[in-house]
């Protein structure tokens, strides 16, 4: 509690959540471009938030939309918000943080690691470094797989605290490297050059994000037999450049949600 006594004193997950929320609505009702979820470079703010990220010259609690003075808190990966629900109150976690992004914006949550597999478990003795040490679990062939696709999206993140705060280096003062290399072979060198990879992948993105809200409005998860209409809804909204907007309305005319 002491290392973040800043976020105690301003109630920080008040205005963490305020912002996200307001975010989100604002690219709902003014019908923005998906895209706007990474590449948006405003956010809704106050003092607190300015404080935390670093920004200057934003007064009073009332939260009011802001051009983004740092290029790394562009869109929805800037949001301490987000930062924070992925960390666990004391540090960093990229396999948390790269979960998170796999469950939440690609809609391919990885496999539930195995029974027998404990976090960690292989020898780290040597390690100097997080990535080090998650190198030397990855060298369990058990492991390797489903961390080859977690962690590169977890390290893209590393240069943000358990807050949301920005660094360059850890606590030790070892320099933070959020260079990743995803399963697909695409690699990044930064937070900002991440989210253009996330740019690329528009239609999976679109695909995640109208599952999740399906099976939040219908009750149940989608399965195989939905296909065919989720192809048809992100086909529409990709072809005629659609909004958010345009999305939740073609989702509750979709068979899936009046037939459920």
């Amino acid at each position: 509690r002491r290392a973040f006594q800043f976020y105690y004193e301003r109630n920080l997950q008040k205005y963490m959540y305020a912002e996200t929320y307001q975010f989100i609505d604002y690219l709902l009702r003014d019908n923005q471009p998906l895209r706007e979820l990474f590449e948006a470079d405003y956010s809704f703010i106050n003092e607190p938030l300015a404080e935390l990220y670093g920004y200057d010259d934003i007064d009073g609690l009332q939260l009011r939309k802001v051009k983004a003075q740092d290029a790394n808190r562009r869109g929805l990966l800037g949001h301490a918000s987000i930062l924070t629900v992925t960390a666990n109150g004391i540090d960093t976690s990229p396999v948390i943080r790269g979960v998170w992004m796999l469950e939440n914006i690609f809609g391919t949550p990885p496999s539930p690691p195995p029974p027998d597999v404990q976090p960690f478990d292989p020898d780290t003795r040597g390690a100097v470094s997080l990535r080090d040490q998650l190198e030397k679990h990855r060298s369990n062939a058990t492991c390797y797989e489903c961390h080859r696709k977690i962690d590169p999206h977890g390290f893209a993140l590393e240069t943000f605290d358990p807050i949301g705060r920005w660094r360059d280096s850890y606590k030790d003062k070892l320099p933070i490297d959020s260079a990743g290399k995803l399963a697909d072979g695409s690699t990044f060198n930064s937070i900002s050059e991440y989210r253009q990879v996330l740019l690329t992948r528009e239609d999976q993105i679109t695909r995640a994000i109208a599952s999740k809200l399906l099976s939040l409005g219908s009750g149940r998860r989608m399965e195989a037999g939905d296909r065919r209409e989720l192809d048809r809804i992100v086909s529409l909204q990709q072809s005629e450049g659609q909004g958010f907007k345009n999305l939740v309305e073609s989702l509750v005319v979709s068979d899936i949600f009046t037939r459920k």
